[in-house]
């Protein structure tokens, strides 16, 4: 299990196969040592990152913006951390579920920055997207969300209500209806030690349109996913640790 050994400027943590996405995926991080009184690791290791502490060692990431997010992982700890507690089994027998009870065969657990909880996520297939959703829910699935690469995926809109947690309505069933950028996404409560695919919130047309995207600007493994990614990693958050990061793909 090996990575890329290029890291960015100033950087001096090693890197080591350390994430793990729902579907198998292993991706590199940067593993560092988090310190009370240096906020980019204990030796400066991150460089221009932070040093953000998760069960006993820590991670070097870089400052999100809203409407970001990062590819559902779990955190995969050394040897000489305690083993992750046992995967859930999967419960889920439709779309834009829970992620805690496991995504279909053709979803991503997505999570969006500045929008609490994560949310099964299917790709969209052209503009559509598949009209099966859990039990109790009656917001309708959407093609919302779009990755750095381009990929878009599906969601399910709400309305925002100040009363009630799951919607004006209570659209989103056992979810809750978290407001972005004058709409709002379905989630569910995530979990300390997962995170989700970096995408950017597609607006309606009725929304105003997002800015134009960054233009790549890193030339080395593991930077900040603000100046682009390179073509083999993902923009990767790890819930429970503010934050992401470049990620490449374990060899």
């Amino acid at each position: 299990s090996s990575c890329p050994s290029d890291v960015p400027d100033g950087v001096t943590a090693t890197p080591q196969c350390a994430l793990r996405s729902p579907t198998g995926d292993s991706f590199c991080a940067l593993l560092c040592t988090p310190s009370t009184w240096r906020g980019n690791g204990a030796n400066g290791e991150c460089g221009t990152g932070t040093c953000q502490a998760i069960q006993g060692v820590g991670l070097c990431t870089y400052a999100a913006a809203d409407g970001e997010v990062a590819l559902a992982t779990k955190f995969l700890l050394p040897a000489s951390v305690p083993a992750l507690p046992a995967a859930k089994v999967e419960t889920n027998t439709k779309h834009y579920g829970d992620p805690a009870g496991g995504c279909e065969s053709d979803e991503q657990a997505i999570q969006v920055q500045g929008v609490s909880g994560n949310f099964c996520s299917p790709k969209c297939s052209g503009s559509s997207c598949p009209s099966d959703v859990p039990d109790g829910v009656t917001a309708t699935p959407q093609c919302a969300l779009r990755s750095p690469t381009g990929d878009s995926f599906c969601a399910l809109l709400c309305t925002p209500s100040t009363w009630r947690g799951n919607g004006a309505n209570g659209e989103c069933g056992t979810g809750t209806c978290q407001a972005i950028q004058g709409v709002g996404l379905c989630t569910y409560a995530a979990a300390d030690g997962e995170a989700a695919l970096a995408t950017k919130f597609l607006l309606l047309a009725s929304v105003l349109a997002l800015p134009a995207a960054k233009v790549e600007t890193n030339t080395k493994h593991y930077g900040d996913p603000a100046g682009g990614c390179e073509s083999d990693e993902q923009a990767i958050q790890v819930q429970g640790v503010s934050g992401n990061f470049c990620s490449p793909k374990c060899s």
